[in-house]
């Protein structure tokens, strides 16, 4: 069963991939994540693998940089689940945003699986692609 720890994990993760803290991201993502990126553009798909998750991490930062303003986190027995509106910001000042749900399936300090389920993933898509 999912603990209070790990909601404390997710809100450190979102903390650690702002800050480019891949110390932090090292530890806490297992060797076998698989993290699923929804929609048809350039980060889409199942990304297997710690090294692979990072990869995508290191592109969504070229394409735009994150902010994450979290409304809440629950958890259940397995899961934890984070509700909230995200902000992709480019360097030329065009920004993004779109509410959001993430997913996470966690063991002991590492998480192993994450869907990230946008409300416009369209537009999301289309802004990250430069559409």
């Amino acid at each position: 069963m999912a603990g209070r720890g790990d909601v404390e994990l997710v809100r450190r993760g979102y903390e650690a991939f702002i800050a480019g803290d891949m110390e932090w991201l090292n530890d806490h993502l297992h060797d076998t994540i698989v993290w699923h990126v929804g929609g048809t553009g350039s980060l889409a798909g199942d990304h297997a693998g710690r090294e692979n998750v990072l990869a995508l991490f290191a592109k969504g930062m070229q394409l735009a940089v994150p902010e994450f303003d979290i409304h809440d986190i629950a958890q259940g027995e397995d899961h934890v689940v984070s509700v909230l509106t995200m902000t992709w910001r480019k360097p030329n000042g065009d920004s993004f945003a779109s509410r959001a749900v993430q997913v996470f399936h966690l063991s002991g300090e590492q998480i192993l699986e994450s869907w990230f389920l946008v409300e416009d993933q369209a537009g999301l898509d289309a802004f990250q692609d430069g559409a």
